[in-house]
């Protein structure tokens, strides 16, 4: 077995890789979304906004039987690296999952990161039973139990008209004080420097448990390209903010990241984040709802969301329960420091 670099440009080499990821998913959680291929191509082909991100193969006898992405953030965080390995489940016990992960040693190594993470999915509490060995291995390799990201997903008519007004009522009685906005694609430039703001608090106000991770520095140029990588993967973000009238500041956004390919089922939720200075005010749970309604009018055939949120972020859990979202399986995510 060797391990060699990926070139997104060999379709026969991604179709491989692809081919790998789809077995993953259905040996282990079958009950997960199934990658979109169009978006999975781009993905590998596409430069993210901060991200240097590299991708590997193990091939044995001319077949992938092995997958290793490697990222890097790049202007900041400098101490960490982030890694996604896969084996195909035809060819797990043979050693190709060490090799794979020793390269990720060696790579992140030279290029100065001390902390190393990789994530595995687990069993959440009754949900679908997920194996063990992915725990095991990292463990076994010197791997520390970091965070826990609850996987959710939830259906776009999980309510019923009647419940989800009532919520609705019962959200926007706060929002006294506020205006709503929703679009769909790149930001309103009335708003996008506020929003690079609201960007900014995402990496040090979402819990990330035992993983350091230090402020983005998010300007309009920075918050247009990632708007640009988006879109360059095939997919458009529907989104919904808050804005303080009194100071015209975004003061919480909701993100749903939606495929444009016409045969996918799912969307994807991203950030929820309101400002603390606005905490309180149920702006979570009403931009959560206007984003709902906008994701059903744009894009009517999605009919799940999936969405990760920290076991310990009680009150984000606590909105996406009241929108009927129901926990699958946990991605644990483990840390392995270089140095002290």
């Amino acid at each position: 077995m060797e391990i060699r670099p990926l070139n997104p440009e060999d379709d026969r080499a991604v179709g491989e890789v692809l081919a790998v990821v789809r077995a993953v998913r259905d040996a282990d959680a079958p009950e997960g979304p199934r990658p979109v291929e169009r978006t999975f191509r781009a993905e590998l082909r596409h430069e993210r906004p901060g991200l240097e991100v590299t991708h590997h193969t193990a091939v044995e006898d001319g077949e992938v039987v092995g997958y290793l992405g490697i990222g890097l953030l790049v202007g900041d965080n400098p101490h960490l690296a982030m890694a996604e390995l896969l084996v195909h489940p035809v060819h797990r016990g043979r050693g190709h999952g060490t090799a794979l992960l020793e390269h990720y040693v060696e790579y992140a190594s030279s290029r100065g990161r001390t902390d190393l993470t990789a994530g595995t999915l687990t069993t959440w509490g009754d949900g679908p039973r997920r194996p063990g060995a992915g725990v095991r291995f990292l463990e076994r390799n010197g791997f520390t139990l970091a965070l826990v990201n609850i996987r959710r997903r939830c259906r776009t008519d999980a309510l019923t008209p009647e419940a989800e007004q009532r919520l609705w009522e019962k959200a926007a009685a706060a929002e006294a004080g506020y205006e709503l906005r929703t679009w769909t694609g790149p930001a309103p430039d009335d708003l996008i420097e506020s929003l690079c703001r609201l960007d900014a608090l995402t990496r040090t106000e979402v819990p990330t448990g035992d993983i350091r991770l230090d402020a983005e520095r998010v300007d309009v140029e920075r918050a247009r390209a990632k708007e640009a990588a988006l879109a360059a993967i095939h997919q458009t973000g529907v989104k919904a903010a808050a804005v303080h009238r009194a100071t015209g500041e975004v003061a919480a956004l909701t993100d749903i990241r939606a495929f444009d390919d016409p045969t996918a089922a799912h969307a994807v939720q991203g950030i929820t984040i309101v400002d603390p200075a606005h905490r309180g005010h149920r702006l979570g749970l009403l931009l959560k709802l206007a984003n709902l309604r906008q994701l059903r009018e744009h894009h009517p055939r999605v009919a799940e969301i999936w969405t990760e949120n920290a076991d310990v972020n009680d009150h984000m859990i606590a909105i996406n329960s009241e929108l009927g979202y129901e926990a699958v399986d946990a991605l644990s995510v483990y840390q392995r420091k270089l140095r002290p």
